[in-house]
């Protein structure tokens, strides 16, 4: 009997995961259809997988589940596209190995892979802190109700107590009849409607209501209807630049092609923040002749791969970019390879089809 990603068992978990939830579980206890598709889907990439490297695999996933999806989703892809990958080859001169190595006929190169964290140790803390207030939060009991979280501050380094929290709401939003303040809300909109809201020395919490349908009220369900916006200024250029950098060395120098594969979780592909980040970014220029000002748009060469002048890490020989995720192979995913045009190993990779098409996705998944 082959070995398995997941466990082969029923399934009775119904409702999206928690925020702090561990991801492996989830997939590997949810009943949801669209999970289910998803986990048939990986499961399908693992089998091909080699046997001898599957026990690891399983334990990684476990521990590092973006990580570990990441390296699968490579594994599959260029075997997609007609490559033999060999899993953690030996190189000459060092005990370091990269993730692959791809042969097709007489073309061959090395593959290392890369998931970008694009949060700081500091920022995963504040995270999980925020991901175990709001999944307290949905304990609320709002069923006439959704909650409009409007602004949560932190206050210090500590985990507020959801106890406390859950009791101020649950008082706060039961004295409130949903008819009356459905009226309300009609009569002076969104923006005139009251603010509830939850301080001590922890968190101060701003929430504002959505009354439910009246046929969904008095039913039990998750509490948080709406999140703060979060917006990001400028681009991850230098992330990435610093992500290409801790594998652009790590290995010396080859004697063949050497690629990178990057996946940064985004909602779209940012090509031109690729191209910044492996190329510099665009500067403009001019004479100072009044007569022959010969203004120029021009790459600035302060990227990964530096310049004519200043060629950098030239064993590179090119960067494989993504925001493939489980979820979105078919929807919003996408993906970019650009060649090193200064590399000592130039490679003949192109990469033209979508993800779906190369990993003959249909056009529903992950709903059917």
């Amino acid at each position: 009997m082959h070995k398995t990603l997941f466990d082969q068992k029923e399934r009775s978990l119904q409702g999206s995961a928690d925020y702090n939830s561990d991801p492996y579980e989830y997939y590997n206890d949810s009943a949801r259809t669209d999970v289910g598709i998803v986990r048939e889907t990986i499961e399908s990439w693992f089998k091909m997988y080699p046997d001898e490297e599957k026990d690891e695999m399983i334990a990684r996933f476990k521990v590092s589940f973006d990580d570990t999806f990441f390296e699968l989703y490579i594994y599959t892809l260029f075997s997609a596209m007609g490559y033999k990958l060999s899993v953690h080859p030996e190189i000459p001169d060092t005990l370091k190995r990269p993730d692959f190595k791809a042969e097709k006929g007489t073309e061959m190169f090395y593959i290392e892979v890369k998931h970008i964290s694009m949060l700081s140790q500091t920022e995963k803390s504040q995270k999980r802190r925020e991901n175990v207030l709001l999944d307290g939060m949905n304990k609320i009991d709002a069923s006439n109700f959704l909650l409009n979280l409007k602004k949560i501050t932190f206050k210090d380094q500590s985990q507020p107590s959801n106890k406390m929290i859950i009791k101020f709401f649950n008082e706060a939003i039961g004295k409130i009849d949903p008819d009356e303040y459905e009226k309300e809300l009609l009569r002076v909109g969104f923006g005139g409607m009251p603010s509830i809201t939850y301080e001590d020395e922890k968190v101060k919490i701003e929430l504002s209501l959505f009354v439910k349908v009246e046929h969904k009220r008095g039913i039990q369900s998750r509490s948080i209807g709406s999140h703060p916006f979060q917006t990001q200024w400028g681009n991850d250029s230098a992330t990435i630049k610093s992500a290409l950098g801790t594998k652009g060395s790590r290995y010396g120098k080859f004697n063949a092609p050497y690629i990178i594969c990057l996946n940064k979780q985004s909602i779209s592909l940012d090509i031109l923040e690729l191209q910044e980040s492996l190329y510099g970014s665009m500067e403009y220029s001019w004479s100072t002749n009044p007569e022959n000002r010969d203004e120029k748009l021009r790459l600035s060469g302060n990227g990964f791969f530096g310049s004519s002048k200043n060629k950098k890490f030239t064993r590179v020989s090119g960067v494989y970019l993504t925001n493939a995720n489980t979820a979105n192979l078919v929807s919003t995913g996408d993906h970019a390879f650009r060649h090193n045009q200064f590399a000592e190993f130039p490679i003949s990779l192109n990469i033209t089809s979508s993800i779906q098409n190369i990993l003959q996705l249909k056009e529903t998944y992950p709903y059917s």
